[in-house]
């Protein structure tokens, strides 16, 4: 009979009733896939569940649902395991790792996808474009779907397409009791509301349905010059002048020693355009003219690409490391800013540190209300990010000091977080992510649709009763 010591708190008979009725693995310590299936992109975060579930399907979940909740174990969901702040796994309890559900369907005709959550961008993207479909994801091939999803999803395609969640038709998920429902407009549309935002506080998917854009091909690549002040204060004017159909994701870093970089310009302090134009590729290099113009470029890779293309630039950055990230909203790309991201850079440590500088503004994004979903500042025009990435754990001093003075340089600018990029950063923070009315909406529903609050091991929202309103 199975051996349930590591779950004291579980009968056998209960434990042998659960793990014949699972269809995918179930991985103790000592399984040398369980080591693998614990492992996250952020390896400050080395933490030992007591069980790891690869669910084969939703009555998987269910079951898991069900049996962490009876027995009050931490409860985590593992997809494409980008969570920053490390909440893909736990300490003690259940992860339900998604990362086998994979099955992709797609209904060219009439421009939609339905996708389960082991999916991730990359294959996703792989499956539709050459349909010359596309659904806006984020900037990183590896990221999971359900995850970059739930936050919102920003990325390439925000201006012109707007977030991932303005492109979400219905969404399927197991709910605190189990229960396996969908959500959309016309069924649980107060769930659906919640869902687009408000990251994994209601259940766990087990299912996407998303609308599909046509896209062929992008004019994209990479154009990295030297970074001035006076070239930022420009990139920043010319990318809320563009086109909507023309998005970058930039960095501010010292160039890195990648075969595209000279190696006379090798720590040169740059900036790192990653382009994506959706509009006629034939017109791309016309509308790109003006960022031409910056500088003489470092590197200069631009062409007609498929849009997953642009994810070859970004792999390194998402191999396994120790990271700490700290990122806010902004209506500008200010002198000030400005000033404090060349000067950090320029003397941060001998790590893949940079500020990435999303422009997201007078776009789709924009057009959608506020109240049209949980995610609350679709009037912010930029998206910065400090990110830093590192290998030896005995640098992690170093490099917390600068991630966390380059924050206090910058943070009052900031108009609330993105909750996608919060690494565990507390209550305040957390409700940063939203308008002081969405959040109690989405505190009354967490108490709705999930008043233990077993789905924890998140941003977590907690569940309470709506604000007495004098």
């Amino acid at each position: 009979m199975a051996n349930t010591t590591f779950l004291p708190s579980v009968p056998t008979e209960a434990w042998t009733a659960f793990t014949l009725r699972i269809k995918g693995q179930v991985l103790l310590p000592g399984n040398p896939e369980y080591e693998t299936s614990r492992e996250i992109k952020n390896a400050i975060y080395d933490r030992k569940p007591a069980l790891i579930v690869r669910a084969e399907d939703a009555a998987d979940v269910s079951r898991c649902v069900t049996f962490a909740r009876r027995y009050a174990l931490p409860l985590t969901v593992r997809g494409g395991g980008h969570s920053v702040g490390g909440h893909s796994v736990n300490d003690g309890g259940l992860v339900i790792d998604t990362t086998s559900m994979k099955t992709i369907r797609v209904d060219a005709e009439n421009r939609t996808a339905w996708a389960q959550p082991g999916v991730v961008a990359r294959e996703y993207l792989a499956a539709v474009e050459p349909l010359g479909l596309a659904t806006p994801f984020g900037d990183a091939g590896s990221v999971g779907l359900a995850g970059i999803t739930l936050g919102g999803g920003v990325g390439y395609l925000t201006r012109k397409h707007g977030l991932t969640i303005d492109n979400v038709i219905a969404i399927e998920l197991v709910t605190a009791t189990g229960q396996i429902i969908q959500a959309s407009e016309s069924e649980n549309a107060d769930l659906f509301w919640a869902l687009r935002g408000g990251g994994g506080n209601f259940g766990v998917v087990t299912g996407i349905q998303y609308r599909l854009v046509d896209l062929p091909e992008i004019y994209g690549g990479i154009y990295m010059v030297p970074a001035t002040p006076e070239v930022l204060r420009e990139y920043a004017r010319l990318s809320l002048e563009a086109p909507e159909e023309f998005s970058t994701i930039s960095m501010i870093l010292k160039a890195p020693p990648l075969p595209f970089v000279p190696e006379e310009s090798i720590g040169t302090l740059s900036l790192a355009m990653f382009v994506a134009y959706s509009g006629p590729v034939e017109h791309g290099p016309e509308v790109f003219a003006p960022f031409r113009a910056l500088g003489e470029p470092i590197a200069d890779i631009l062409g007609p690409m498929p849009l997953s293309g642009l994810y070859a630039f970004t792999e390194a950055a998402e191999q396994r490391g120790r990271m700490r990230v700290r990122s806010g909203f902004y209506s500008e790309f200010n002198d000030e800013i400005i000033d404090a991201a060349l000067a950090f850079v320029n003397n941060g440590p001998m790590s893949m540190n940079t500020l990435q500088v999303r422009p997201i503004g007078n776009g789709a994004m924009q057009r959608v209300s506020p109240h049209a979903t949980a995610f609350s500042h679709r009037n912010a025009n930029f998206l910065l990010t400090i990110l830093d990435h590192w290998h030896d754990q005995s640098e992690d001093a170093e490099n917390t000091n600068w991630v966390d003075s380059f924050w206090q340089a910058i943070a009052p600018y900031r108009h609330g977080v993105y909750s996608n990029f919060l690494q565990a950063e507390g209550e305040a923070r957390i409700r940063e992510a939203y308008s002081p009315a969405t959040y109690e909406r989405l505190a009354q529903l967490k108490l709705k649709y999930d008043p233990t609050n077993l789905f924890s091991g998140t941003e977590n929202i907690a569940p309470k009763p709506l604000s007495a309103v004098a």
